[in-house]
């Protein structure tokens, strides 16, 4: 067998002899994914309301820029 089966094995092992509950989270959400986020009617009417603020120009936005240039100014030292 070559690395990349031995290796695959090992792993498998691994998964089967585990019962940690963090490992099993882990290792499921690297094979598929994180499960949907789920908002509420209400959440959503919020969201589509700031964007619609935004695009009238009644909400300010930041350029990306702008945002990391604020997190390092207010980075402790």
């Amino acid at each position: 067998m070559g690395k990349q089966q031995d290796k695959r094995i090992e792993l498998a092992k691994r998964v089967l002899d585990t019962t940690d509950k963090a490992t099993l989270d882990a290792v499921e959400i690297a094979l598929f994914g994180p499960a949907p986020i789920k908002f509420t009617k209400k959440e959503i009417e919020e969201m589509e309301e700031q964007v619609d603020r935004i695009k009238n120009g009644d909400d300010r936005s930041y350029t990306w820029a702008e945002v990391k240039r604020s997190a390092i100014r207010r980075t402790p030292k």
